[in-house]
């Protein structure tokens, strides 16, 4: 009877020499490689969308500050732009105004209308079990 183990370690050996001579090592290789790759990318482009959103941030934040500082005597190429600002906040503080007064004639809050009860686990899942062991099962025919 042949050695099994003998027979597995020769079959061993074949396979590892027909991968390395095949390329088939190399595809894995690459593979490998371009995985790690992409998983880096990936990573970089995070990190650069946060920082992107961050600047995004401080720009805006820089331009509250100015319009808040300048809003009285607006200059140069500003003048338009703080025109569009008053009248966008013309607009949401006219709809805001009309949103409140549309609650109120309607007797609307902003709290909830409904108050739900929720049972207690235990109530809920014993009465689910009571229920499931009224029920008959049929079989086909029946």
């Amino acid at each position: 009877m042949a050695d099994y183990k003998d027979l597995f370690g020769k079959l061993a050996d074949k396979v590892k020499d027909v991968a390395e001579t095949s390329g088939v090592m190399d595809v894995y290789a690459q593979g490998a490689n371009r995985a790690k790759a992409f998983g880096k990318l990936t990573k970089l482009t995070v990190e650069l969308s946060r920082e992107q959103e961050e600047l995004k941030r401080i720009y805006t934040e820089i331009g509250r500050l100015y319009y808040e500082q300048h809003t009285a005597a607006p200059e140069g190429v500003f003048i338009p732009l703080f025109e569009q600002a008053d009248r966008v906040s013309g607009g949401i503080r006219e709809r805001q105004a009309r949103i409140e007064a549309l609650k109120e004639s309607s007797g609307i809050s902003d709290q909830n209308d409904i108050d739900v009860e929720i049972g207690d686990f235990d109530d809920v899942v014993s009465a689910t079990e009571a229920d499931g062991m009224t029920v008959e099962i049929k079989k086909d025919g029946e």
